[in-house]
């Protein structure tokens, strides 16, 4: 399994070049038409879990790093990314959308 956080669909295909071994699920955080093509070709799945979840748990690990080389206090604050409910409604808008179409 491979795995990149946020916008990472561009290094996809080097993971697909690495070979099965090295990575036969694919985790990142965005996806394109152009990344799910790739996928089916290639036989290696691909997981888009979100830009934002992919990378809030990274800035926490560097947060606890951080704090605990140099005694300092740092604070992690997780703001919901207006984008993601966003997203999440308009598929449910090209669901309908798309279902109204069929025959």
């Amino acid at each position: 399994m491979a795995w990149c956080t946020g916008g990472a669909q561009g290094y996809f295909e080097e993971a697909i070049a690495a070979g099965t071994d090295v990575a036969n699920v694919y985790v990142g955080g965005e996806v394109s038409e152009q990344t799910m093509h790739i996928a089916a070709e290639s036989g290696v799945a691909y997981i888009a879990a979100g830009h934002h979840a992919t990378e809030r748990y990274g800035v926490q690990a560097v947060d606890a790093h951080l704090s605990e080389q140099f005694d300092i206090e740092m604070v992690f604050i997780d703001i919901d990314n207006p984008v993601s409910g966003l997203n999440a409604s308009m598929h449910k808008k090209r669901r309908v959308i798309w279902r109204l179409q069929l025959p």
